[in-house]
This record gives structure tokens, C-alpha cells and sequence, in this order.
């Protein structure tokens, strides 16, 4: 069958939870255009004046890379959980904690992407940085 091949990468990240992963439609075979970020304002340096804005900017590129994705939401605290510092049982309630629920991102939007952890936005990141230095 005619066309390119390896179109999408599978990120994996089985030390943040099972089947945590993300597929990504491969940048190097993507035209310029989609992994160009919208415009922000910059100081003489060229550092953004907002980094929110230049933040929003990137996540929008990494949403429209990702084909699918099985993540939970970092930003969300879940159901409280009270933990006593000071109690005997320590390891007890912090398995509790651990265990709490956890709101699974589906909708892939830029609002979405910048509830990922760092790990998952650092890891996307890097797919993207392979195209301009493919070394």
C-alpha cells in the first residue's frame, strides 16, 4: 500500500499508571504549518510577555497531534482525602490517597493538554523537538 509509513507513535508511561499513553500522529511526517505555535508578543530577548499565552500556544500544537490518549486529569485534587501526619497508620492513608479517584481526561483540547502532567507534556514535547534536531 502506497504512502508513508510509521504515521503515529505510541508514548507509553507505565510509571505514572497502567495504560497510561498517548498516540501522536508523527511530526516528522507532518507539514510545518501544524507544528508551528500561534503568535505571542515578545520582550527584547525574545522571551514571551505572557507565558500563559505562549503556554496556550503550544498546547493547541500538542492537540492537534494526538490521535487518542488514555490520561487522567493532574490538576484535578479528586475526592478529598484527610491524611494525618502525626497517626501510626501513615502508610494506610497514604494508600488511600493513592488510591482515590481520578478524573480520566477524554476530549483531546489545548484546556485538556495543560492538565497532563509534566511528564506527558515534557515526553510530547520531545517528539516535536526531534523534527528540528532529528539526531
Amino acid at each position: 500500500m502506497p504512502g508513508y509509513t510509521n504515521r503515529v507513535i505510541l508514548l507509553e508511561f507505565p510509571q505514572l499508571g497502567d495504560k497510561v499513553s498517548v498516540l501522536l500522529r508523527n511530526p516528522v511526517l507532518l507539514p510545518p504549518g501544524e507544528l508551528t505555535p500561534d503568535d505571542v508578543a515578545t520582550d527584547a530577548d525574545g522571551k514571551p510577555v505572557d507565558t500563559q499565552a505562549a503556554n496556550t500556544a503550544m498546547y493547541k500544537v500538542m492537540a492537534g497531534l494526538i490521535v487518542a490518549w488514555h490520561v487522567y486529569d493532574a490538576s484535578a485534587t479528586g475526592v478529598p482525602v484527610a491524611i494525618d501526619l502525626d497517626a501510626d497508620d501513615l502508610t494506610a492513608q497514604l494508600a488511600a490517597f493513592e488510591t482515590a479517584e481520578q478524573v480520566r481526561l477524554v476530549e483531546i483540547t489545548p484546556e485538556n493538554v495543560a492538565k497532563l502532567p509534566m511528564a506527558i507534556i515534557n515526553r510530547i514535547g520531545e517528539e516535536i523537538g526531534r523534527v528540528a534536531d532529528p539526531s
